[in-house]
């Protein structure tokens, strides 16, 4: 698998239905970190941004698990 790492994040608490936190997929979990940024301070409303937009979640999940 080319690309086995799925990044999704959310805006709410739950997850949407369908496909809509599906941010894309990615060739290393590293090159998902240098794409979110982080208030280290945790002032901030929304915890992480991904390339501009601010979520309240994410998660890293390895494809490869379920493709086996």
């Amino acid at each position: 698998m080319k690309k086995p790492y799925l990044l999704i994040a959310g805006e709410q608490y739950y997850p949407s239905s369908g496909t809509d936190d599906w941010k894309g997929c990615y060739e290393t979990i590293e090159e998902i970190m240098d794409l979110l940024s982080r208030d280290p301070e945790g002032w901030g409303s929304k915890p992480v941004t991904i390339n501009g937009t601010d979520y309240d979640w994410y998660y890293i999940i390895d494809l490869r698990v379920w493709a086996d």
